[in-house]
């Protein structure tokens, strides 16, 4: 009996609160673990979403480099790989009062020196807006004259919108550095010109519409075979209706290779503008109050420029230029010389030489006297083979004093004017 009401009681079993069988309850019970389960994602993914907002923020806070311009710039120390940018606020939002970290590093493909430039800034910067930068690398290099010669840098430019990490660092451009020299100013003015090179994107809608408006090939004509005629033999005689030859471009060695180089300092120049054209000096002497005397070394295997400064005022007011006779291979190269160190930009031409000989303690001289406007000069040609007599001498003043009896004085005390002895009538046999 107890049995059957035992078996009975479970049969009658009910949920107290609903009065719903047992079964139902455990269904019930799984359906509202299942809900709670798919709030719990929800309220999740809810607490998650200020994070996932600030990550697209992030990406939707780019910068957009749309110019760039290379150069190296040259200050007391050297010369400095440079990197000018105009960038775009291409975000959608404005970043006024937001710091923008810049870094730009760069690479020295000969060696893999890397050195890094950072710059930053924090002012107005609204949507669309533009703003210049300009990133120096740290460590100076010398340049020769042989522009072939210069170290090749890669510069790559990133940078940082806000206190973000790596993972949010935008890379903005990378480029080679031009083999050009300018100052800051002028590069960034430059820029400012766009007269920098201009940054296209594969597959903006502006290189697609240039792309669309560019006209198609045209057709081209199939190449007619070639067919033998007779020449003359008179080759390029005129009159005789054939081209002439076309002149034979100068040789690049010897003195040819300070005369074709880019830029050049001449008379009346300042030490600067001779550090920019022929590096900085090997020697420079200043013990005289009155003077200043500076060697310059260009690359052209033993030719060298010295140039005296009255009263240290840093302008070139002599100038005497040394030529080892195994550099020329026409006396007209020294004559070119002379007027590039008269002054390049001149329009007016030294007038000479005017070929004369001076008999001096030191042997005999042959000179050819130069003149120009403000300038008086001459060039002494060599008088042996052998060490100093062995050289062209070009010497040029913009001083009203007797140029010979200068230099004479002053050789005797500065002993990088030793060159200058044979021709100024020193005896250096003893």
């Amino acid at each position: 009996m107890p049995a059957v009401r035992l078996h009975s009681r479970k049969k009658s079993f009910r949920s107290p609160s609903t009065g719903l069988p047992a079964r139902s309850v455990a269904l019930a019970l799984s359906l509202m673990c299942g809900f709670f389960a798919s709030g719990l994602d929800i309220g999740q993914k809810a607490l998650s979403y200020p994070g996932e907002e600030g990550a697209s923020d992030a990406r939707a806070t780019r910068l957009q480099a749309q110019s760039v311009l290379t150069w190296w710039s040259h200050d007391a120390t050297g010369y400095h790989p440079a990197l000018g940018l105009l960038i775009e606020n291409s975000s959608s939002r404005d970043l006024t009062g937001t710091l923008i970290r810049f870094q730009g590093r760069f690479l020295d493909l000969r060696n893999g020196y890397t050195q890094v430039a950072r710059e930053e800034f924090e002012g107005e910067f609204r949507r669309n807006q533009q703003r210049f930068i300009k990133l120096r690398g740290p460590t100076p290099y010398e340049l020769p004259i042989d522009k072939d010669q210069w170290p090749r840098i890669e510069c790559k430019v990133m940078c940082r919108v806000g206190s973000v990490g790596d993972e949010s660092t935008q890379d903005l451009v990378v480029s080679r550095i031009d083999k050009i020299t300018m100052t800051d100013e002028e590069a960034m003015e430059k820029l400012r010109q766009d007269q920098g090179r201009r940054i296209i994107r594969a597959g903006s809608q502006n290189d697609s519409g240039r792309k669309a408006k560019e006209p198609r090939e045209t057709r081209r004509e199939p190449v007619k075979p070639l067919v033998a005629t007779a020449g003359s033999l008179n080759h390029d005689r005129p009159g005789n209706g054939s081209r002439p030859s076309q002149a034979p471009s100068p040789p690049r060695g010897g003195l040819n290779k300070l005369l074709l180089q880019g830029s050049f300092a001449g008379l009346g120049d300042d030490f600067f503008a001779f550090e920019q054209a022929f590096k900085r000096p090997k020697e420079t002497d200043a013990r005289d109050p009155s003077w200043t005397w500076a060697r310059f070394v260009p690359d052209a295997d033993g030719a060298e420029i010295i140039v005296g400064s009255k009263g240290r005022t840093g302008k070139a007011d002599i100038i005497v230029a040394v030529v080892p006779s195994f550099l020329v291979s026409q006396e007209s190269q020294v004559v070119t010389l002379a007027q590039l160190l008269y002054k390049r930009h001149k329009t007016d031409k030294l007038r000479g030489p005017q070929m004369s000989v001076r008999y001096l303690p030191s042997g005999r001289a042959q000179v050819g006297t130069l003149s120009g406007t403000g300038c008086r000069g001459a060039i002494f040609y060599p008088r042996g083979t052998v060490g100093n007599d062995s050289n062209y001498l070009i010497q040029l003043s913009r001083l009203p004093e007797d140029l010979d009896n200068l230099l004479s004085a002053q050789t005797k005390r500065v002993p990088m004017l030793q060159v200058y002895s044979p021709f100024a009538g020193i005896d250096t046999s003893n």
